[in-house]
């Protein structure tokens, strides 16, 4: 499981305000949590401020203290290639979907850079409510992407689940969209988790289970907070019963460095 670690994003206010004041300090401390807690790529997001500059400035300073990818978030052509630019190694985009204007701005810095892509399955209809409407965009974005020299191994498709506040069987969309994806297009998958459990209580609980499920269902990456123990030993615990832990190693050098919460 591919963990991708959320905390720097301008969403965020802190954050934001690190990007407003070019806090270096702060945001370098914030990329070496992360990855001390078991961040593989670091995700940045800088759509709240001077997003061109800022992307150009967050990426040069989370570098500076990491060697973890990054993965570039924005819907804006112009601020992934400042980016790319100035990436160490081979990043990761943030997304694409089959929305016309997105299809015309990333694609060429997709075909034009060696990079892993995330593709949400969204189109200019907007997000789907069905299943197989969520497999027909999917389908679009596999062939479209491969036609500009990303192998299959470099593909994340989000199906994109939405409150189960909203709708109850969201949550079950998601899921069976999740395993139809991968055995029709042989991709790999992703799923951020803070948007199945919008507007109810206690939401990490929720976030925690459906990380465990969407594991269970071979999703193979995840954007969330790396320093939530509890969900840290989701993740660890998932695995083990899952058999991708060999002798139980992962889990039981947790252990013992005391990084397990019930």
């Amino acid at each position: 499981m591919l963990i991708i670690g959320e905390k720097l994003n301008s969403t965020i206010p802190s954050v934001r305000k690190a990007l407003e004041e070019k806090d270096v300090k702060f945001v370098q401390e914030m990329a070496v949590k992360q990855c001390e807690a078991g961040a593989d790529y670091l995700d940045v997001n800088t759509a709240m401020g001077d997003e061109v500059q800022d992307m150009e400035w967050i990426v040069r300073t989370v570098q500076e203290v990491v060697d973890v990818p990054l993965c570039i978030d924005s819907t804006d052509a112009e601020t992934i290639e400042r980016g790319l630019k100035v990436h160490k190694g081979k990043a990761m985009i943030n997304s694409i979907t089959m929305e016309k204007y997105r299809l015309e701005g990333i694609l060429p810095l997709i075909r034009d850079n060696d990079c892993s892509v995330v593709a949400l399955t969204v189109d200019d209809q907007g997000i789907p409510t069905t299943v197989e409407e969520r497999l027909c965009i999917a389908g679009e974005l596999v062939e479209v992407i491969q036609q500009n020299n990303v192998a299959l191994d470099d593909i994340y498709i989000d199906p994109l689940v939405l409150p189960v506040a909203v709708k109850t069987d969201n949550a079950l969309k998601f899921f069976q969209s999740l395993d139809e994806i991968k055995e029709r297009y042989q991709v790999k998958t992703i799923s951020g988790l803070s948007n199945v459990s919008h507007s109810l209580p206690k939401r990490k609980v929720i976030n925690r289970y459906f990380l465990a499920i969407c594991m269970s269902m071979g999703m193979d990456a995840a954007i969330m907070d790396p320093m939530d123990a509890k969900i840290m030993t989701g993740v660890l615990a998932t695995n083990l019963l899952l058999n991708q832990d060999r002798v139980c190693q992962e889990y039981l050098t947790a252990y013992r460095k005391d990084l397990l919460e019930d």
